[in-house]
Parts: structure tokens; sequence; C-alpha cells
């Protein structure tokens, strides 16, 4: 019998050096079943590694390793499963022929197309109908013993042993979601073997790493928490911290499910649910802890803090959305390689890339999946979740809790109303149940002041006139233009010499536009002049909300949702120092007289917080939360794309699994809906080094997780501008600023700006 390979090796002219098909599927099928163990489906993990790369036991395929053209190996597998293992192969042939291209939708589930039809692939139904390169040769390898498919009997149904269903729907979800996790454990175990035999250094290093476990880290915390709370003063601030903390670890000892932990801002949220996180871990055996926070710019400051506690190496931090999707071909295989897996104990990333990840049919975001079984999954601020994909977020979250062992925290200082609208009635636990010290140490610390509507030159006058404040905003743009005015005005008040340094003089803004390690180096800035009452005054979005560790005497905040409202009011006397309570003033701005209108989101939140905020007599304050809430919640879909609906029907089972709508669910399933590409930004020595390295590297994909603190999200539409005036390259899968480009395009003081607008920056030097 010829011999079958999965990979060339070193030398493409000596097969001994290549991979034998045999060894690679058995390699897959070990570690996925590995994987799959963990949620109780073991054996279906080990019998997708061994059909995964059945394709491959083809004359077509070996042409192509030996430089032919590509040949489809993938759908072969899926065709061996559906004929030995019917309706059970039948859900197998989801993964199976999406383990490189990415899982296809049972039909087209769009009749007239969606705008998105183009994107699809087709469908698995013509797949598994369709002529493809035979591959009788790996039945072969099974006569032979070399691959030892599982029988019919050992499956069992494709769902977790022992579970039983309140409904049919609950059913099919769980069944969909189950899909994911398979899919993931695969496609982990199938990129780290090709690591392991391509880049064995790569897997020695991974191999070699020396992480933690849950116990250390526990107590690597609580000895932090200890000397902390040793140092800190006996203030009414610390001593509500202090019991927040021990309510964490308290309530930590409870079962695995979900909890909800409502804590004022400055009560320490980020270490006290951490706390939780470890010690529930560690009495439920738990893996690891993940952190999934809605803006990169808390990402960044959650995961520095972190890293000082528990060491670099035991915290991965992971935010970039480099798309490596179209790197299919084998030859690509080592690019494909640095997609993170996720295999840490402790977890800072992002709201997009968890749930995307869990809705996603793409092999690079779905790898890391399987680790998000038996782990403590910490959402800060779930209220920014958006409405119109609430319903199958909660119910993802609910089948994480039910199905795969894992433990969800709500976290927030405005818990939003969602008693009522779990859609498989969850019930979660409160981890705070000593509160009575909340209102000596929290209220009364801010003072709600409503400026109504606005002229935006009054709005810069009384900015430029502060000494310490913060104004934050809804969008980039205005953001930008505010600081410009505010910058003029102060330079024709004599209070600032020097426009393009006027950070240096205590003139900030801080917006996405900035890479994320430039908006850390501002925000250590503002921290210092803070602390030695130097003037400082900001101008932000929304990112500086929500976990940002500043302290401001005096907060403007454009109308938005009340919840957000809140959210920056927790910038201002947030340690309780002042005499009296900090100002918080509400303001909408006008256009000619009248009031800014937009049919966005934000101007949706603008009118419902508008409405409740009349029904209060004008008066803002954080005891409107709930009533914003239940009329957010009431109003809006919050099953908008039809996600909720597509996957809890019974139609999924009665169908035979037929019409499983994968792909659509990804591309319906987005947190963030304008699209924007990464772009490098060589900003600073480090940055210009980076660059340096990135260019000479051989595998320059490997990059990625170091690149992302030197990325910044660009619009798709903006990017031929930066392409036309010749400032960008491209270096697969990167879009990198030239230096020039730098230069030019990337500024101290406010980061990236728009094409065009670098040419009225270089007129003015």
């Amino acid at each position: 019998m010829p011999e079958y390979y999965a990979h060339t090796g070193s030398d493409l002219d000596d097969v001994s050096t290549w991979q034998t098909l045999s060894e690679h599927a058995n390699e897959v099928a070990r570690l996925a079943e590995a994987f799959a163990e963990k949620f109780g489906m073991g054996v279906w993990g080990r019998t997708l590694g061994l059909l995964h790369d059945a394709g491959k036991a083809s004359v077509g395929f070996r042409r192509r390793l030996e430089g032919g053209k590509p040949v489809d190996h993938s759908t072969a597998g899926a065709k061996v499963a559906v004929g030995r293992y019917g309706v059970c192969g039948q859900f197998m042939a989801y993964a199976l022929c999406g383990h490189h291209g990415g899982m296809p939708n049972g039909k087209i589930w769009s009749n007239p197309p969606s705008s998105n039809s183009k994107l699809l692939r087709s469908p698995l139904k013509d797949r598994l109908g369709g002529e493809i390169e035979s591959y009788n040769a790996f039945f072969e390898l099974v006569e032979a013993g070399q691959i030892n498919l599982p029988d019919a009997a050992r499956l069992g149904a494709p769902m977790h042993p022992g579970r039983t269903f309140e409904s049919t729907a609950r059913k099919a979800f769980s069944m969909f979601v189950l899909e994911h996790f398979l899919y993931s454990s695969l496609v982990d175990g199938d990129y780290l073997d090709t690591e392991r035999f391509m880049t064995p250094e790569a897997s020695e290093a991974r191999e070699a790493r020396e992480l933690a476990n849950m116990e250390e880290l526990l107590a690597k915390l609580e000895s932090h928490m200890a000397e902390l709370m040793e140092k800190a003063g006996d203030t009414s601030v610390n001593r509500a911290r202090r019991s927040v903390y021990e309510d964490c670890l308290a309530t930590a000892v409870q079962p695995s499910g979900l909890y909800t932990m409502t804590v004022p801002t400055g009560g320490g949220k980020t270490l006290s649910s951490m706390a939780f996180g470890l010690r529930h871990a560690v009495e439920q055996g738990m893996e690891r802890v993940i952190v999934a926070i809605p803006y990169t710019s808390i990402v960044e400051q959650t995961a520095a803090t972190l890293k000082a506690i528990f060491g670099a190496e035991n915290v991965l931090e992971h935010h970039s959305n480099y798309d490596f999707r179209d790197l299919d071909d084998e030859e690509k295989a080592r690019q494909r390689l640095a997609i993170q897996n996720w295999d840490a104990p402790i977890v800072v990333t992002t709201n997009v890339q968890l749930f995307e990840s869990l809705f996603s049919n793409k092999p690079g975001k779905s790898c890391k999946v399987h680790n998000m079984a038996r782990s403590v999954i910490i959402l800060d601020e779930a209220q920014t979740l958006p409405d119109e994909l609430l319903k199958p977020s909660l119910a993802m979250l609910e089948e994480l809790a039910a199905g795969y062992g894992s433990s969800m925290v709500l976290c927030t200082a405005t818990q939003p109303a969602l008693e009522g609208l779990w859609p498989f009635g969850a019930e979660p636990r409160e981890i705070v149940q000593h509160r009575d010290l909340f209102d000596e140490a929290f209220g009364g610390r801010v003072a709600y002041e409503s400026l109504g509507t606005i002229e935006q030159a009054d709005l810069v006058e009384r900015i430029a006139a502060g000494r310490e404040v913060l104004c934050v905003v809804g969008t980039r743009g205005l953001a930008r233009a505010i600081y410009d005015n505010v910058v003029a005005r102060a330079v024709e008040r004599g209070d600032l010499s020097d426009v393009k340094r006027a950070f240096d003089e205590g003139y900030f803004h801080l917006s996405a536009f900035m890479i994320p390690g430039h908006r850390s180096a501002m925000l250590e800035r503002i921290r210092e002049r803070l602390d030695r009452k130097e003037r400082c005054v900001v101008v932000s979005t929304q990112l500086v909300e929500a976990g940002v560790d500043v302290d401001f005497p005096e907060v403007y905040r454009e109308l938005a949702g009340l919840d957000s409202v809140v959210q920056a009011a927790g910038r201002c006397n947030r340690e309780g120092r002042l005499p009296g309570a900090g100002t918080v003033r509400v303001f909408e701005l006008s256009v000619d007289g009248e009031r800014q209108k937009t049919e966005t989101w934000l101007e949706k939140m603008k009118g419902i917080a508008r409405d409740v905020v009349r029904e209060n007599g004008g008066r803002v304050d954080e005891g409107l939360i709930p009533a914003f809430f239940q009329t957010r919640y009431g109003s809006e879909c919050l099953d908008a794309k039809g996600i909720f609906q597509k996957t809890a029907t019974k139609n999924l089972i009665s169908d035979r699994f037929e019409t499983m709508p994968f792909e659509q669910c990804a591309l319906d399933y987005r947190i963030i809906q304008d699209d924007s590409v990464p772009v490098f930004v060589p900003w600073g020595a480090e940055g210009r080094a980076l660059l340096k390295e990135l260019l000479a590297s051989e595998n320059p994909a490997g990059m990625a997780m170091r690149l992302q603190r030197f990325s910044v999200g660009v619009p798709i539409w903006s990017i031929e501008g930066y392409k036309q005036a010749d400032a960008v390259e491209e270096l697969e899968p990167f879009l990198i600023l030239k230096e020039d480009g730098c230069r030019s395009f990337y500024r101290e003081d406010v980061g990236l700006v728009a094409a065009g607008e670098e040419v009225l920056e270089l007129l003015s030097c």
C-alpha cells in the first residue's frame, strides 16, 4: 500500500522528512479527544480528528504537496462520516468540511439572498453531493489498522451524556453550541499538531512554558490584597472595598453557574472579581479565568494590573482583530499557527473576541472556544452588549453554564434589568450581599447637573476655563472637534503656548484613533498631572469610562444611555477625597440652536434617557437606571438578527441536522457593525524596532499578538485615502503605516489623522 502524507517536511524532495497522514490523523485525534473530554464528548473529538484529513489519501493531494493545484481535502471526511454514522455523521460533517475554510450552512438561509450571500460558502448539502477527488485509499488505512474509527455505538447521541432538556428549543440551541465546541477541539488539535511538525521549536517553547496553577495564582492575589489593605487608610471607601472582596471570597465556594456582581464605580471591582474567579476555579476544579471587557483601553489597564500581580507569563492580553481567514493554503500554515488559543491561566480580552468567537464559523476565531469550558468568565460592564444580540448572547451564557462546567459573572456598576430576559429562565445569584457600606462610601460622591441643550462654543469655553476637567462625548469626530477648539481657546486665553504638544501643558485627547500603547502613555501622564494637582483638561470618547482609573473633580458628559452617564460619573471624585461632591454636568449639543439629531443606536439611547429624565422633572440621578433599562429592553428587539430564532428551533433536529446555520449566524453576530481593519503604526522607538523585526521576519503573522499594542482600527472606507497617499504598505496579513506615513499621519496629541488632514499639518510646520 502506498504511503499518504499530511504535510511536507524540511526537504520537499525527501519524503522521509514528510509527516504521514496516519501520524497526523492519530495525533490530532488524541488532542481533540482531550479537549472535548472536558465537556464529556471525548469520543466525538477523537472521531473528528481521525476523519478530518481523509481527503489527503488521494493522488490529487499528493500532487498538491509536490506543488500542484489545490484540491478539496476537507469534504471527504464529511462524506465518510455521513456514510458510517448516519445522522451523527451529518452533525459531524459541518466541522469536518469547515476545518480550514469555515463551517458552512446546511442550506441557503436567505430567500431572496441577503446582502451577505456573496460571502457564503457552498452549503453543506452541495458539498456532500458534489464530486471530489477519490478518497478510497482512506479506507485502506482503516482496514490496515492505521486509523481506528470508533463504532457508531460508542458515539452515542450528539449531546452531553446524561443531560436532559426542558424544551426542544433548548435542546436545539445546545446542539448548535456543541458543534462549535467540537469544531474548536478539532481545529485547535489540527493547528497544534501541524505546529509540532512544521515548527517544532515553537511547539517546544509552548510546552516549556511554566504557568502557575489556580491555587498558586490565588495565593499571589491574597498576598497582594493583604498588602493593599494594610496600607489603605481607614476610610469609608476602603471599608466598602474590603466588604466587596470578602463577599467575593465567601460566595466563590458555591457551585458553578451564573452570577451577578453589582459594585459602584471605585468599589474595587477588578481585583475582587478576580478573587472570586480564582477561588471559584480552585473550588470547582476549573482551568482558567477569562475577563471580557468592552473597550480595549480597559483591556490594557486591566492586563497591566494583573501582570504586575501574577507575572506577565500568566496573563494573556488579547484584543487584536487581525484577520487570518484567507490564509487557507497549506503553504501558509505557519501563519495560521500564530492564532492564539487562549491556553493561559488568565485571559484578558474584549467582548468582541469572546462572543464573536463563540458564534464564529472560522477556525482562527474558533480554536480558543474549547478553552472556555471549565472556566470562570467575568463579563465587565455586561450592559454594553448590543441590544439586537442580547437574546442569543444570554442564551450562550446559559449554555456555557449548563453544558460546559463554566461560571459566568456579570459584573458592573449598573446591573442591567435582565430579569425575565434570560431565554431559558436563568436566575443568576448576586455575589455582593453586604451593601450597607455603599451609601456611606459612595452616596453623595457626585452631584448631577443637567445643562440641557447648549452650543459647542459654550461647552468649549467652560472646558477651557477649567483646571481639572474631563469631557466625554459619543463619537471620535466630535471628541476631536471639541479638543481642537479647546486647545485653540486655551491659546487665546494665554493658557497654552505649544499647540502641537498641548499634552505637555495639560490638554489631552483620547480616542480609539490612538494605538493602545500611546493611550496608555497618555493616561499615565493624565494620572501624574492629577496627582500633582496640575492643569489637566481631557476630551475623550467613552473609552475613558468603565474601569479607567482616573479621578476628576469635574466631569462633562454628553447625554447618552444613563448607564454610560453613570460610568462617566465614576471618573468624578472616584476616591471621595473632595470635601463636598464632585460635579457631573450632562449636556446635549445644538447646531444652529437645535439639538443634533441622527438615526443611530447612540441617538436611540439618548432618546430613552431624555424621556426618563423628563419624567423625573429634568433631574439626572442614578436612581433612574432601572427605569432606563426597562424602557430600553422593553422597546428594542433583542434578537433583531434572528440568530436565536434560527438556532433554538426544533427544525434543526427534525431536519436531521441538514439545516444548521453556522455561517449565517457568524456573519450576523457582529458586535461592532462598522467594518474596520487594523493598521500597524510603528510609533516610538519600540514601534520602529517592531517594524524592523516584522519586515525581516520569515513568519510575520507570528508577531500578531505583539503588534496589537501598536495597531489602530481604521474604517475600510478610509484605507484607500492612505493608499493613494502612499502612506501604507501591505505585508500579509498586515497593513503597515510606513515610517514616512507615521510622521505625516500620526500625531503625538491625537493619534491617527485622516488622509488629507496631513497636508494641513505639513503646511503649518
